[in-house]
C-alpha cells in the first residue's frame, strides 16, 4: 500500500517540482543577469579609472618631448645650468623612479634615480643600445610615444629588491633646430596606480592582465606582477580553465558559477592620448595590451541566492506534506474499489487468453489463405499458359498436317515437313517449360535446411555452362557480413542463383568490366539477399509489370526464352519468400530477395 501511495505522490509532486525548478532557474538567471550588469558597469568604471591614472605618464613624457633643447645638448656639463630648473621638476614628480636622456647611439647622457621621496641622485651612465625600449624609441617621430609593458624593474639583468613595478615611457627629443638628438626615458613607479586599482574591492576580484593573460595586479595576489617572481604562477585563463579568446574583447559572461566582465584598453583612444595645448593627438607605439577583468566568485553568488533557495525549499516542503496526505486518501479509496473488480479481472483474463488463442488461429488461417492465393494465382497462370501458348502451335500443326494430307506432290510435302518439325520442337520446348513449372506447383514435401550461400555460389560458378564466366571482364563478388546461412530449399536456391548469374552474364555491357555482387542484409527481423549487376538493365516504366511473367523478353537482340525470372519468383513464393527489382537502363539491375 505504501509503495502505491509513494508512487501516487511522485506523480502528483513531479509537476510541482518541475514548476519550482523552472521558477528557481528563471530567478537564478535574472540574478545572474543583474549581477552581470553590475559587473559590466564596475569594470567600465575601473577601466576609466585606469585610463585616468595612466594619462599622467603620457602627459609627462609628452611634456619632455616638446621641450626645445640646446644644440649639442650635454645636460651634465655644457648645459648643466639649462637642466637645473628641470632637475627640480624631476624631484617634484614623485612617480619618477628613473629619468634618463639617451643619445642616438644608445648611450645615456643623463641618469637620475630616486632614492627617497624628494631625493634624486645622478648615477653612473650606462649603455642601453640593445634594450628594446631604446630601439623602439629612437625610431619615433615627433608626436609619438613608446610605452613598455608593466614589469618589475631590473638592474644589470636582475630583479631589483624591494620589488618595484615600473612602466617605461619613451619619447623623442629635439634641439632648437628640430633635429632629433635622442630620447627621454622615464621609469614611472606603478605601485601607487596599481594599489589604487585593486583597492575598494569587496565582493568581487579584480585583475589587470597583459596580452598573454599574465596577471599584472590583483586583489587576490599580495605582490604585483607575481609571474615574474614565481614560475608556479599561471596565466588567468589557465587558472580558471577558460579560453584565451574570451579575454581579447569586451564581454561579460557566466561560466562555472563565476561572473566575468572584461574590458580591453585602447592605448590610442582619445581619452588617453589627448595632447593638451595641441590639436594633434599623441600616437602611442607599444607592444603592451592590457585588459581590466573583474570576477564575481561563486561564494558571493551563492550567498545572494540563499533567500531564493530558502523560498523554493519551503514551498517544496509544504507541497510534499500536502500531496502525501492527498495520495494516502486517494490510494486507500482506490484499494476499496479494486476489491470489487478482482472477479471481473479474472473473467477478463480468461477472455483475453481465449482472444489470444483466436488471434493465433486467425494468423494460421491468414497464412494458409495467402498460400492458397499464391497457388491459385500460379494455377491461373498455368491455365493461361496451356490455353494461350499451346493454341498457336497446335493450330499450326493441324494446318500443316491437313496440308500434307491433301498435297499430292512429294516436293511440296518435303517443304512442309521441316515446318512441321519446327512446330513440334516448339511444342516440345513448351511442354518442357510446363513440366518445370508443374514440378514447382506439385512439390509439397520440399527438403528445407540451412543453406550456406557462399559455398552454394561457388558450386553454381563451377557448374555454370556460360563460357563468359571465365572472361577477365566479368567478376563475381560477395559480402556476407550480415548473415551467411538461410533456411530454404537447397535445390530451389541453387536454381535461383543459377538463373540470376546466367542473366547477369547474358545481359552484360561490353563497354565496362561487368560484375555480379551478392550481399546479405537485414530489414527488421527478415533476412535480405541483394543481387546487383552493372548490365544493360531494364526499362521498368515500360516492362515493370511483366518482368516476372512467363515468356516475357525485353531485349530482342539477345537470345532467351523468358522463363528464368518466372521460375525464380515461383520457387521463392512456394516457400513464402518474395523478390523485387530495381533497374536502370545502361547502369544495372538489383534484385532484392526477402526471406
Amino acid at each position: 500500500m505504501w509503495k502505491r501511495i509513494f508512487k501516487c505522490f511522485v506523480i502528483l509532486y513531479l509537476p510541482l517540482f518541475i514548476l519550482s525548478l523552472v521558477f528557481f532557474v528563471s530567478q537564478k538567471r535574472e540574478q545572474i543577469k543583474y549581477f552581470s550588469q553590475l559587473q559590466k558597469r564596475e569594470t567600465r568604471i575601473k577601466k576609466e579609472f585606469f585610463i585616468d591614472l595612466f594619462r599622467t605618464p603620457i602627459q609627462n613624457a609628452n611634456y619632455w618631448s616638446k621641450l626645445q633643447y640646446p644644440r649639442g645638448f650635454d645636460p651634465l656639463n655644457t648645459h648643466a645650468v639649462f637642466m637645473k630648473p628641470y632637475i627640480e621638476i624631476i624631484k617634484g614628480v614623485t612617480d619618477y623612479d628613473q629619468f634618463r636622456f639617451i643619445d642616438l647611439s644608445g648611450k645615456e647622457i643623463f641618469r637620475a634615480e630616486r632614492k627617497g621621496i624628494d631625493s634624486i641622485v645622478l648615477e653612473d651612465l650606462q649603455d642601453k643600445h640593445n634594450r628594446r625600449y631604446f630601439k623602439e624609441g629612437v625610431e619615433l617621430s615627433s608626436g609619438k610615444l613608446y610605452l613598455s609593458q608593466i614589469n618589475l624593474n631590473r638592474e644589470y639583468g636582475y630583479i631589483e629588491r624591494p620589488y618595484k613595478p615600473v612602466l617605461r615611457v619613451v619619447a623623442p627629443v629635439f634641439d632648437i633646430d628640430k633635429k632629433k638628438i635622442g630620447v627621454v626615458v622615464i621609469n614611472f613607479k606603478m605601485e601607487r596606480i596599481l594599489n589604487r586599482l585593486k583597492s575598494n574591492i569587496v565582493d568581487n576580484n579584480f585583475y589587470l592582465v597583459d596580452d598573454n593573460l599574465n596577471i599584472i595586479t590583483s586583489n587576490t595576489d599580495r605582490e604585483h606582477i607575481p609571474f615574474e617572481i614565481s614560475d608556479s604562477v599561471v596565466p588567468l585563463n589557465k587558472k580558471y580553465g577558460l579560453s584565451e579568446a574570451v579575454f581579447k574583447k569586451d564581454t561579460t559572461f557566466f561560466k562555472n558559477n563565476h561572473i566575468w566582465s572584461i574590458k580591453t584598453l585602447n592605448l590610442n583612444g582619445p581619452d588617453l592620448t589627448s595632447d593638451f595645448g595641441s590639436r594633434s593627438p599623441i600616437e602611442i607605439v607599444t607592444p603592451a595590451n592590457w585588459a581590466v577583468v573583474q570576477e564575481l566568485p561563486p561564494k558571493f553568488l551563492h550567498s545572494s541566492l540563499m533567500l531564493l533557495y530558502f523560498s523554493v525549499g519551503v514551498f517544496n516542503v509544504l507541497a510534499i506534506a500536502l500531496l502525501m496526505t492527498v495520495a494516502y486518501f486517494f490510494i486507500k479509496n482506490r484499494i476499496e474499489k479494486e476489491r470489487y473488480f478482482k472477479e471481473m479481472e479474472a473473467n477478463n483474463a480468461i477472455l483475453s487468453q481465449k482472444s489470444i488463442q483466436l488471434q493465433n488461429n486467425n494468423k494460421q488461417i491468414s497464412k494458409i489463405n495467402r498460400r492458397l492465393e499464391i497457388r491459385n494465382k500460379q494455377l491461373n497462370e498455368f491455365n493461361y499458359l496451356v490455353s494461350h501458348n499451346l493454341k498457336a502451335p497446335v493450330s499450326s500443326m493441324s494446318v500443316i498436317v491437313s496440308m500434307i494430307e491433301k498435297e499430292q506432290e512429294q516436293e511440296k510435302i518435303n517443304e512442309l515437313l521441316p515446318k512441321l518439325s519446327q512446330v513440334a520442337e516448339s511444342i516440345s520446348d513448351l511442354t518442357k517449360d510446363m513440366g518445370n513449372y508443374v514440378s514447382v506447383l506439385n512439390e509439397k514435401n520440399l527438403k528445407v535446411e540451412e543453406v550456406e550461400l557462399s559455398k552454394l555460389i561457388n558450386q553454381v560458378k563451377k557448374e555454370c555452362f556460360e563460357t563468359l564466366l571465365d572472361a577477365v571482364d566479368f567478376k563475381v563478388s560477395v559480402d556476407f557480413k550480415a548473415w551467411q546461412e538461410v533456411v530454404f530449399s537447397k535445390f530451389y536456391m541453387q536454381s535461383i542463383l543459377q538463373n540470376l548469374l546466367s542473366n547477369a552474364i547474358k545481359y552484360r555491357r561490353s563497354d565496362v568490366t561487368s560484375f555480379i555482387h551478392f550481399e546479405t542484409a537485414f530489414e527488421g527481423q527478415n533476412k535480405v539477399l541483394l543481387v546487383k549487376d552493372n548490365g544493360i538493365g531494364i526499362n521498368l516504366e515500360k516492362h515493370g509489370e511483366n518482368i516476372f511473367k512467363l515468356y516475357k523478353r525485353f531485349h530482342r537482340d539477345i537470345s532467351g526464352n523468358g522463363v528464368g525470372l518466372f521460375l525464380v519468383k515461383s520457387q521463392l513464393e512456394t516457400l513464402n519468400a518474395t523478390i523485387t527489382v530495381e533497374s536502370e537502363e545502361n547502369k544495372g539491375t538489383t534484385f532484392k530477395i526477402q526471406f
